[in-house]
């Protein structure tokens, strides 16, 4: 199968020497179907260029046999092809090319490869908090849900969704599956694997309640095992104390609460993770921009109510062939919305990520039910996504928040790099 891999430029830097013990580590782990969890690779080593953005291998069974499913994804697509016999030649095009991350989960023990600019391969092979689950081997695998009443027990009675006898209030069950389907989603992204062995900051943005903060928590440290810290920020300080407290009955140390605006945070160290969950109307921008400007790895946002680009097309003449849709202002109201979405997204991809827009939670549970998922894999200014943009804004003739706020020329400009405090919009 020569189709997905017939566009890179190899790097000049690496010796085949030095990388032939940790492909055939990698390799080996792969192969032995019976152990391999799932095998990510993904990121491009310095001076190379890939055709795919993340590769993910994993077994299937298949009529009775084991296959290895081959997934690629880039920014528009994505494909599925499974191996049998050929499952090695597979690995090993795989192999050959300049991923700069690759990390194997297996019943044989993880093993996590990181190249560094100079073309060092740095290997190690972290040990997973606990056992590994039985492996699904299901070709079309049924949703699984990443927390559990048993494993996140002490949290879940903190936060009040389960009974001091262990049990998930009748009143919290929604709650509860809207907090397995926020993690679902964010594990699909995959993204977080490529922060095995260095640390991870991540900012939740109108925190509220906090469930999905502590929920977040718990899933980087004890489920992925990760150095993480986690801040929640929010401008209710009755909220805040609160979840201090319960913080200090839990005894996690990296998890912290601040009073404060979403444009105000100056964090100590840039986030690589961002998330703003039903921030109301352009607290979402804010949310987005600071992800943008940073240039976090990750960015998720489920956003709310929207109103400022609504009241801009409320003063721009529209088309006599539309004029039928706006008879009645709940069209108005949803095509703003989803104009407003489809902004965002658009800019996200112009800053060189990697954007999906899914369903957070059924529509029976909230009518604002849509996520917005956005990972870092490529430089800013996709002519592409730049003309669609330019288009969409010359037809509405409006100009979206997040874009005032970011500024028209930073939308072609790289983000900062810098390590301290971010630069101000």
């Amino acid at each position: 199968m020569s189709a997905p891999f017939d566009s890179f430029i190899p790097p000049n830097d690496i010796l085949p020497n030095m990388e032939q013990d940790y492909k055939r580590l990698v390799r080996e782990r792969i192969l032995a179907r019976d152990a391999l969890i799932r095998a990510t690779f993904s990121g491009e080593q310095k001076g190379s260029s890939l055709a795919w953005n993340k590769v993910i291998v994993r077994p299937v069974e298949i009529k009775g046999e084991i296959h290895l499913q081959f997934s690629y994804f880039d920014d528009k697509k994505d494909i599925t092809k499974n191996y049998l016999a050929d499952a090695a030649s597979q690995v090993d095009e795989l192999l050959a090319l300049p991923f700069r991350n690759i990390f194997v989960e297996s019943a044989d023990g993880n093993v996590q490869v990181n190249i560094s600019k100079k073309g060092k391969a740095v290997v190690s092979e972290p040990k997973p908090s606990k056992a590994p689950a039985e492996t699904n081997l299901a070709h079309d695998r049924q949703k699984s849900r990443l927390l559990s009443a048993e494993n996140a027990e002490p949290f879940l009675k903190a936060v009040g969704i389960m009974t001091t006898d262990g049990k998930i209030r009748a009143d919290m069950q929604r709650k509860f599956k809207q907090i397995n389907e926020f993690l679902r989603l964010v594990d699909e992204t995959d993204s977080l694997q490529a922060f095995a062995g260095q640390p991870v900051h991540l900012v939740d943005f109108g925190c509220g309640n906090a469930y999905l903060t502590f929920a977040i928590y718990y899933y980087l440290h004890d489920i992925l095992q990760l150095d993480a810290r986690v801040t929640g920020i929010d401008i209710k300080s009755d909220l805040i104390e609160r979840h201090k407290e319960k913080v200090k009955s839990l005894g996690w140390g990296q998890l912290d609460f601040q009073v404060g605006q979403i444009a105000d945070y100056k964090p100590a160290t840039i986030p690589n993770v961002v998330l703003a969950l039903h921030a109301c109307d352009t607290a979402t921008d804010d949310a987005l921009a600071q992800g943008i400007r940073w240039g976090s790895k990750l960015i998720v946002c489920a956003p709310c109510c929207q109103h400022e680009l609504q009241a801009q097309m409320s003063h721009v003449p529209m088309p006599e062939q539309l004029l039928p849709i706006f008879k009645d202002g709940i069209f108005f109201e949803r095509m703003g919305d989803i104009l407003t979405d489809t902004f965002r997204a658009t800019i996200l991809r112009i800053m060189g990520y990697r954007t999906d827009v899914t369903q957070f939670v059924p529509i029976e549970h909230t009518a604002k039910n849509l996520m917005i998922r956005s990972v870092k894999t490529s430089p800013i200014g996709n002519a592409h996504w730049v003309e669609e943009y330019r288009n969409l804004k010359s037809f509405w003739h409006v100009t979206p928040y997040l874009e005032k706020i970011l500024g028209a020329d930073m939308l072609l400009q790289p983000p900062s790099s810098a390590a301290g405090t971010p630069p101000r919009a």
